[in-house]
């Protein structure tokens, strides 16, 4: 069956619009024409009642050419939509919210894919653009001295896209009940000897903590530790899910359920916990001898994120680079130079080697 797709076209001349960042509404490129995201959802709904008659149109022509399959004992599988600005076929995988139509190149939101039952709760636009993406990964580069130098130059941009990824987010409380082992130390001289006392205290710590929003990415898509390493998000630009973000964006749907992705949110609140109850004790060392922390979590919410993706290929490798979309924090792996790593290691063992063999000649 088709399902339904949201164009975004500019109500002044018929251009695409995209969500711009820097100005939070939407954008031609065509006339510089800007409209919120209350205007363009006003729109939309009035286009989409049009595009009705369209899908149904289309969903008989499939159930048509799906019963002259059957009749020859075969089957056609379709993940067919209809593009509302020039009527075209548009063929995705299972997970794509948004696309773009090769037909006309107008931004097309599969409402479908984003259905009350798997619809956000909640998204944060992007705020930083394209151009700043390249930006922030050239200056990732600078002051890498390990970083071979041919890969700067001789490496190629081959891919890069801005990205709502899902994300769950948790919220609750966690009860701990844990012990330490402190120790403080203190040295005098008496006489020609030199004593170091030390006293150890056994320190208990119980106490609740509220954890708020917890979040745990849902795509399997996206590398968990890169999408662990851009965070964190500023919530306070966290608003209601609109489909009028996502023009000039990819966007996908979840597939890895927030029960799937639960046992991770959990571990962090744990550690988290734990970092809180260890931080209350002072004493110069603090060893954990215990740990008993219970973790109660609500219903997860269910949001997206905006996350630049930006791959790079260079001797024959891919390398893949993520930056929040939000924040501009931008992380991802480089490759070493082996020349350079020795070189700098034989430096470092001869600069200890000379302090250490001055240690030894002042205690002589």
């Amino acid at each position: 069956m088709a399902e339904q797709v949201t164009s975004y076209k500019c109500p002044a001349c018929e251009g695409p619009l995209r969500f711009d960042g820097k100005t939070q509404k939407l954008k031609c490129d065509y006339c510089d024409g800007l409209y919120t995201v209350e205007e363009v959802e006003r729109l939309v709904a009035e286009k989409t009642a049009k595009a009705e008659v369209a899908r149904e149109k289309e969903d008989a022509r499939i159930d048509a050419a799906n019963a002259e399959a059957a009749s020859y004992g075969g089957e056609m599988e379709t993940n067919t939509y209809v593009c509302t600005s020039c009527g075209a076929a548009l063929d995705t995988d299972a997970t794509t919210a948004v696309t773009t139509c090769p037909y006309c190149g107008n931004p097309t939101a599969i409402a479908g894919q984003m259905s009350k039952a798997v619809k956000p709760d909640f998204c944060i636009p992007f705020r930083f653009e394209k151009k700043d993406a390249i930006k922030a990964l050239k200056e990732y580069y600078h002051g890498k001295r390990l970083l071979p130098k041919s890969f700067t130059e001789n490496n190629h941009l081959e891919e890069i896209q801005g990205v709502y990824v899902p994300f769950w987010m948790f919220s609750g409380s966690a009860h701990a009940d844990m012990e330490f082992e402190g120790k403080d130390s203190n040295t005098h001289r008496q006489g020609d000897e030199e004593i170091t006392e030390t006293k150890v205290y056994r320190v208990r710590r119980s106490g609740d903590v509220a954890f708020s929003r917890i979040p745990a990415d849902g795509s399997s898509k996206m590398p968990d530790d890169l999408m662990d390493s851009i965070e964190p998000f500023n919530y306070e630009d966290l608003k209601p899910f609109s489909m009028a973000y996502l023009p000039g964006f990819l966007a996908n749907r979840y597939d890895v359920s927030g029960d799937d992705v639960k046992e991770r949110a959990r571990q962090r609140a744990e550690h988290t916990t734990a970092d809180e109850m260890r931080a209350s004790v002072q004493h110069e060392s603090v060893t954990e001898t215990s740990r008993n922390i219970q973790v109660s979590m609500n219903k997860p919410e269910y949001a997206v994120f905006p996350v630049w993706l930006l791959s790079t290929k260079w001797e024959g490798q891919n390398f893949l680079f993520a930056m929040n979309g939000q924040t501009g924090k931008m992380i991802g792996n480089l490759p070493v130079d082996k020349g350079k790593a020795t070189m700098y290691f034989v430096l470092i063992a001869a600069g200890l080697s000379v302090v250490f063999s001055f240690i030894a000649m002042m205690m002589m």
